[in-house]
């Protein structure tokens, strides 16, 4: 659809709807690009106000669009949704939705316990732990920031080629402390620090979603600890109670 058809049942306003959506997926709007103002959208289609008004307030309910005051109405996209309890990993869910999971592997090496964590592995100041960092990607743009440790005797089971594909956990999934495994999270909102700024391409103190994640064998031994960090505009995390 690139026109408004009056002879359609289809509402005008769900018409310029499909006519923007259309435009964004086909790339003709894309993201960042500011939207045309409301009387050019009218003075375009031969639409009212309030017609216009209408299809942009969907958009921007819908996470299409977003207003920045001053500026006018950008292009945006709606944010990723994962809901662990559907026991699909992000990288599924990115597929599903049409877009192309992955991951880039920024370094990895034995390192000091970070302070504090010492007495959630049970082990000695001193031990040395393996961290991992990733940067997880949405057709080919970091959407998020992964910084995993793993403790001595779980290490030695990491799959080093499943750290650039599948879901988070699949380089562990042949260590045997996994079977019978169980997971504590723990998400909370944040602002973005220099660090996020450089690695997800933000803006200094834009919203983002902290997640921790520990996971225990069957025993309770920890198997590895998680801090990660998603762009607040792109992604949300949905818990069902």
């Amino acid at each position: 659809m690139s026109t408004i058809d009056r002879s359609s049942p289809l509402p005008l306003y769900h018409q310029l709807k499909r006519i923007l959506l259309d435009k964004i997926e086909q790339n003709e709007l894309q993201e960042g690009d500011l939207l045309p103002s409301e009387q050019e959208l009218q003075d375009s289609y031969g639409l009212s106000r309030t017609t216009v008004r209408q299809t942009l307030s969907d958009l921007v309910n819908e996470g299409w669009l977003h207003r920045e005051r001053g500026r006018g109405t950008f292009i945006t996209r709606p944010k990723f949704m994962h809901n662990p309890a559907q026991r699909m990993g992000a990288s599924l869910y990115l597929q599903q939705e049409g877009l192309e999971p992955g991951w880039e592997l920024m370094d990895k090496a034995w390192v000091p316990c970070p302070p504090g964590q010492e007495t959630r592995f049970h082990l000695p100041a001193d031990t040395e732990l393996f961290r991992i960092r990733r940067l997880r990607l949405a057709n080919g743009k970091p959407i998020g920031y992964h910084v995993a440790y793993v403790p001595p005797g779980i290490a030695e089971y990491i799959n080093h080629d499943a750290l650039t594909e599948g879901g988070s956990l699949r380089y562990l999934r042949t260590a045997p402390q996994m079977e019978g495994s169980h997971t504590h999270r723990t998400i909370e909102a944040g602002a973005a620090q220099q660090e996020e700024v450089d690695l997800l391409g933000m803006k200094l103190g834009q919203p983002v979603l902290l997640i921790e994640r520990l996971v225990l064998a069957a025993d309770g031994t920890p198997l590895e600890l998680l801090w990660a960090t998603y762009r607040g505009d792109r992604f949300k995390y949905q818990v069902v109670i």
